[in-house]
């Protein structure tokens, strides 16, 4: 038997977690090469990036992740058993806080959309994801993390320019802006209903009917204030379940960069 053919290429491992982080703007001083071997004797480092892999359970040490992108490296792609998450480090300025703002904690389905974190003198926009592989182009394979950094750079290059529609188009795929409008109308439904049976002029068999119409149990001998305080004590409904990532129709205009990321999303 010959082999034809040796591929090199830097693909996720489903019993380990996998790092790449790439440094776009400059390429990567002493300092930093030296700052990212201290994180795994295995970590391959070069002036423009390096690579990680843990096994079983491991993951980078606590700090590492705001280290690395708070001054070294500018973008960064991970995966964990088909979890993925990616990071665009960009300058914190009054512009860019404004920008990211709305993505603080912009998060839907299964937990999964946007967040913003700040690393120092930077701010970190966070995606997590999960990312449906056969819709990967061919030329993706050879290196998974290697494609998603490159669109990454691209895509910083755009929100640097003020342009956030990547991580718009993120946190409305999985459904953050329905998880919003739930926990608002869920509040004003709460709202309305104390209001409702806190009215002054509300009467005895009026309060029995409130407490009834609830399912909360109440005696014809109870007082008003008696069955004020079993309405009050009631247990709120529970949450609805979360909303589900919508259909990848809708989107907002999307450079080639952002559609091919966004192109590839999906739920677990």
């Amino acid at each position: 038997m010959r082999i034809l053919r040796v591929r090199h290429g830097f693909q996720a491992d489903h019993s380990s977690s996998s790092y790449l982080f790439y440094a776009a703007d400059k390429p990567v001083s002493p300092e930093g090469q030296k700052l990212a071997h201290q994180y795994s004797s295995r970590a391959e480092v070069d002036q423009r990036s390096v690579k990680y892999v843990k096994w079983g359970g491991g993951d980078l040490a606590f700090g590492a992740h705001e280290k690395l992108l708070g001054k070294h490296y500018d973008v960064m792609v991970s995966e964990s058993y088909d979890w993925w998450t990616l990071k665009i480090a960009v300058p914190k300025t009054a512009e860019m806080k404004r920008l990211l703002q709305p993505f603080h904690d912009a998060r839907g389905y299964d937990d999964l959309g946007v967040d913003v974190e700040q690393y120092g003198s930077r701010l970190v926009a966070e995606v997590y994801c999960a990312i449906d592989a056969g819709s990967l182009p061919d030329t993706a394979w050879d290196d998974t993390f290697e494609y998603l950094a490159k669109k990454l750079v691209k895509i910083r290059q755009e929100i640097m320019q003020g342009n956030v529609s990547f991580l718009q188009a993120v946190a409305s795929y999985y459904g953050a802006e329905e998880e919003d409008e739930e926990d608002e109308e869920a509040e004003a439904e709460g709202t309305a209903e104390a209001v409702d049976w806190m009215r002054a002029d509300l009467t005895k068999p009026q309060l029995a009917e409130a407490c009834r119409a609830r399912g909360i149990p109440c005696r014809k001998t109870w007082t008003k204030a008696q069955l004020r305080e079993a309405l009050g004590k009631a247990v709120a409904p529970p949450a609805k379940p979360p909303a589900k990532p919508r259909a990848k129709a809708k989107l907002p205009k999307l450079s080639a960069a952002a559609k091919a990321v966004v192109g590839v999303l999906t739920a677990p």
